[in-house]
């Protein structure tokens, strides 16, 4: 196709080598091919190789941790020490399920960037051309900053492995098994990241327009036809209403695409995030120094999954802020404009934005600070719980031990 994604005409450059990356750890199993409007999904052998080797790895990593169930560290909980053990073939699961989920949804993935390029289209007919250079680099940072991320992890665990008593087979299966499920989990995360990013791109770009048209007064402009003398004058409002409404959907689609993703993604560092405080608590208070270390390789990695799931939040937040500011934005118009007509449009544009509002969110709650806030409330619960029935078998195991 001869296209430098160093310099991307539109969407479809921006997120094919996005896309490709993914494919090589068989999470996007199949390729876009062609150019737009002429844009088809296409699975050849290669994408089939790339989700077969996923199956593979992953099934082999749960081999490796069921095999070899003796752990590498003891917390002094015997349901903990279980509960550590089997985190890594539930999470090599799971992302066999998260792959063929995105197999499965291909098409739906397909459907979200042809409607992004159409929003594209309509916004350069209003005369903003989108700087899709910068909508790339954005998301290539991302993409390496969470990979630094795995990668400064996946080295801290081996290194601790050269100063821990403990065996270096077992340090290479928790290294290969944290590298293996970290990578597929950053990048269920990335994608998510990548559509909300890009949404959140084009509402500033409509944000921009309408400022733009607010501070020059004037809501129309004249198209000149590329044949011909005829010029046809271009409603900015209808056509930014139109806009709005297809990101609305697209959003839509976006949640239901990796609404069950997310939720499993969340739910798992939640449950890990209540293992590592455990294990971090016991290893401070009665541990030794070389349960220490490797508790610090737990932590460092709960670390890393709770700065990944941040970043879903944040995005999250970033889409709803830049609503708002095209809600104050409309109201200052409504407030400026003296023409009854486009005070008419003004006032449905903002009671569209008030009953279809684009929110990131699942089935069970949306991305925001309120979630946020309610997860560390469920952590800190249920570690209470934890703690107490830990206290209770203590005490039952010297009861039992005294009558004996």
């Amino acid at each position: 196709m001869g296209c430098s994604y160093k310099n991307p005409r539109h969407v479809y450059d921006v997120l094919r080598p996005l896309l490709a990356f993914s494919k090589y750890f068989g999470l996007t199993a199949f390729s876009i091919v062609g150019e737009p409007p002429y844009v088809q999904v296409k699975v050849t052998g290669v994408e089939y190789v790339a989700l077969l080797m996923n199956f593979v790895a992953n099934l082999y990593c749960v081999y490796i941790n069921v095999t070899n169930n003796r752990l590498s560290r003891w917390t002094g909980s015997a349901v903990m020490n279980l509960g550590l053990g089997f985190l890594f073939p539930l999470g090599a699961i799971v992302m066999i399920v998260l792959a063929i989920d995105n197999f499965m949804r291909r098409d739906a993935t397909c459907q979200i960037i042809g409607e992004l390029f159409k929003v594209d289209r309509y916004l350069q007919r209003i005369g903003h051309q989108l700087d899709h250079r910068r909508q790339y680099v954005t998301l290539v940072r991302i993409l390496f900053v969470v990979l630094m991320l795995i990668a400064t992890g996946t080295v801290f665990a081996l290194g601790m492995s050269t100063i821990s008593e403990f065996s270096i087979r077992n340090h290479l299966i928790n290294s290969f098994s944290y590298a293996l499920t970290g990578i597929q989990f950053m990048i269920v995360n990335f994608h998510f990241v990548a559509a909300a990013r890009l949404v959140s791109f084009r509402l500033d770009a409509i944000k921009c327009s309408l400022k733009k048209h607010l501070d020059t007064g004037s809501w129309y402009i004249e198209q000149k036809q590329r044949w011909g003398r005829r010029v046809d004058p271009v409603d900015v409002v209808s056509e930014l209403a139109e806009d709005f409404a297809a990101l609305v959907d697209v959003v839509d689609r976006v949640n239901r695409i990796y609404s069950n993703q997310i939720i499993a993604l969340i739910t798992g560092v939640g449950m890990f995030s209540i293992f590592v405080i455990y294990a971090t608590s016991f290893s401070y208070y009665v541990g030794r120094s070389r349960e220490t270390r490797l508790t610090l390789i737990l932590l460092t990695a709960c670390v890393v999954y709770i700065i990944m799931i941040g970043l879903i939040f944040f995005t999250g937040v970033d889409v709803e802020n830049t609503s708002n500011d095209i809600v104050g934005l409309l109201h200052e118009a409504i407030q400026r404009v003296v023409d009854s007509s486009t005070k008419r449009k003004l006032i449905w544009f903002s009671q569209q934005i008030l009953f279809r509002r684009p929110k990131l969110r699942c089935i069970f709650y949306a991305y925001d600070w309120k979630t946020i806030y309610n997860m560390f409330g469920f952590v800190v619960t249920y570690l209470i719980i934890l703690l107490q029935f830990d206290k209770f078998s203590d005490d039952a195991s010297k009861k039992n031990f005294l009558t004996s």
